[in-house]
């Protein structure tokens, strides 16, 4: 696969935590839920997750890397069930 990216990322290996507010029969729900970060920049991040997130879900982070915000850019399920999803900072 040709790489897109302009900057480029770090490995980084740590958990976090994130919020993400999904509409769930016509009513607004947030979730709190937990991910793995693979691989960081100064713009964005990887992580994987079992929740699936879609492109444009707004996430906010309860951790401290710096940004408290990104959006989900892209998301690609994985063999195990979970998820490698691609993050920009807002």
């Amino acid at each position: 696969m040709e790489e897109r990216r302009n900057i480029e990322r770090r490995p980084h290996i740590s958990s976090i935590q994130y919020s993400v507010t999904v509409l769930e029969f016509r009513d607004r729900k947030r979730v709190n839920l937990k991910g793995d970060i693979v691989d960081i920049s100064d713009v964005g991040l990887g992580i994987k997750t079992d929740y699936p997130l879609e492109p444009g879900h707004v996430l906010t982070f309860n951790d401290n890397i710096g940004c408290q915000t990104g959006i989900v850019e892209w998301s690609s399920r994985v063999q195990n069930n979970g998820y490698r999803v691609g993050i920009r900072f807002v």
